[in-house]
């Protein structure tokens, strides 16, 4: 970027151009792509970008941390004196500029008046929206996936609230004290069908929770003579894992900044789907999530308050524990182990 002095020289040669009678639109916002350096650890840059009344590009910007108003007001400037081959556009000033940003138009309005131009707020710029979606899918290479919040019933107070759960999850670290061999029978509510859940990351790989709908099919999951494949073509299962930030979608990832909510550390990004016959990872169901509230809750609080441990060894446990969810009080059934695993079988995960 330029220094201020530079920055000037800029301005007195774009004080010079001609004025078209013409509207400019643009944005300047966290894009919806991940650069991935070798030797740090991956974010989401900031895109600038303006159109022309034609909606054609005359400049995009790329940078590391939320511009300041000097840093986009150069944007602008170097769109009017040097707009990029294809706009179809010559140098020019334009008599008005649109923006999505309500901060970035209240700065840029007395900068932009040194050229005589006007700097409006507009809540929706369709056609910026789908230069920049283009522009993410074809240089992020990243499949833009649907968030949670895309699953019906699935509302803001709720998403929030399992959020906080994954992070204390994360946080209790309750696979350095459970392995493959302690499976979990859960009933939420107690008197509902039961399912069967493993904590993960024993082996200090995949860290998060994997939750079977039979008894069957965590069985699958023990028998020796099956390859992960096989066991992944005959039983699906609900997970929880945790990764680095590129493997949650962007909708989440938006919806988390937004609100605050907690991620336990930067490798500890909470991802919540159902694997399928092909190996694949698909959306959950909202009655999947709302089962996973209510066992998170019941899990830390057994880690919490009711796990014993004799000479190192996993004690067995079968209580039924009071917890309180967002939807309010209920209880919780859980059995520790579910079956009884031999110590020389190995869960596919």
């Amino acid at each position: 970027m330029l220094d201020q002095k530079q920055l000037n020289h800029l301005l007195k040669k774009v004080q010079r151009l001609k004025q078209r009678d013409v509207v400019w639109a643009g944005t300047c916002r966290l894009a919806r792509m991940w650069i991935t350096p070798k030797n740090a650890p991956p974010y989401r840059p900031y895109v600038a970008l303006l159109l022309n009344h034609k909606n054609k590009i005359l400049r995009t910007q790329v940078l590391e941390q939320p511009p300041t108003t000097e840093q986009l007001f150069e944007v602008l400037l170097q769109a009017m004196r040097r707009p990029m081959l294809g706009s179809d556009w010559r140098a020019c000033r334009p008599t008005s500029i649109y923006l999505d940003n309500a901060d970035y138009v209240a700065a840029l309005i007395p900068r932009l008046a040194e050229l005589d131009v006007r700097c409006e707020y507009r809540t929706s710029l369709p056609a910026v929206d789908h230069a920049l979606y283009s522009m993410e899918t074809r240089v992020g290479r990243y499949e833009l996936l649907p968030g949670l919040l895309s699953i019906p019933s699935i509302t803001l107070p709720f998403l929030g609230q399992l959020y906080t759960l994954t992070a204390q999850f994360y946080q209790a670290t309750p696979w350095c004290r459970l392995n493959d061999q302690h499976p979990f029978e859960i009933r939420y509510p107690p008197d509902s069908k039961p399912r069967y859940a493993v904590v993960m990351g024993s082996g200090g790989e995949v860290f998060g929770l994997a939750v079977y709908d039979t008894l069957d099919d965590l069985r699958l999951m023990y028998r020796r003579d099956l390859s992960p494949r096989q066991t992944t073509r005959m039983a699906t299962w609900l997970v929880l894992f945790f990764e680095e930030a590129p493997a949650m979608s962007f909708d989440d990832l938006d919806a988390m900044a937004r609100y605050n909510w907690p991620v336990a550390s930067e490798q500890a990004y909470p991802v919540f789907g159902r694997t399928t016959s092909k190996q694949e990872i698909v959306l959950p169901t909202a009655a999947d999530l709302f089962w996973m509230e209510g066992a998170l809750t019941g899990i830390l609080a057994f880690l919490s308050d009711h796990m014993q441990l004799d000479y190192g060894f996993v004690q067995p446990a079968e209580i039924t524990l009071p917890i309180t969810t967002l939807s309010g009080k209920a209880r919780i059934y859980l059995k520790l182990p579910a079956i009884e695993a031999r110590m020389d079988d190995a869960i596919h995960i």
